[in-house]
């Protein structure tokens, strides 16, 4: 399944559709911010953390989920928490220390103004996004 998160509903409805497959086994999510920053999108004005991700991107439940992989790009508006307290979170978080997903990887493009939040240390293609960028 591919699909673009821009707002709050769509984030509704990826966490309702995880939460109906307890199937999965792997999971790959890449999510990028949309260029704008309505006040209204709760969600993409959180900082993205380890909360954030266990949140938002995982289901409530976790059955069967083996491998999880994930690469969010957010466009940098200010520094809310710093890269090491971002970086810090995925070290204390119980979620990822039991499952030993504690390996995150941060860069932060000082061109584009993007920030890169990465669980692994392949940098995806994300092609579904071109009209944010």
């Amino acid at each position: 399944m591919k699909s673009c998160i821009r707002d709050n509903l769509e984030f509704a409805y990826l966490k309702w559709l995880l939460n109906n497959f307890n199937y999965i086994e792997k999971l790959h999510i890449q999510l990028k911010s949309p260029n704008y920053s309505a006040t209204s999108e709760i969600i993409w004005n959180s900082i993205i953390d380890a909360n954030f991700i266990y949140k938002y991107c995982l289901p409530d439940q976790i059955i069967n989920l083996k491998q999880f992989y994930f690469y969010i790009i957010k466009k940098y508006e200010s520094i809310k928490k710093t890269s090491d307290e971002m970086m810090n979170s995925f070290q204390i978080h119980p979620f990822f220390v039991n499952h030993q997903w504690t390996n995150i990887k941060y860069f932060f493009d000082p061109i584009s103004f993007y920030q890169h939040l990465s669980s692994s240390c392949s940098i995806y293609k994300i092609d579904c996004y071109n009209e944010f960028m």
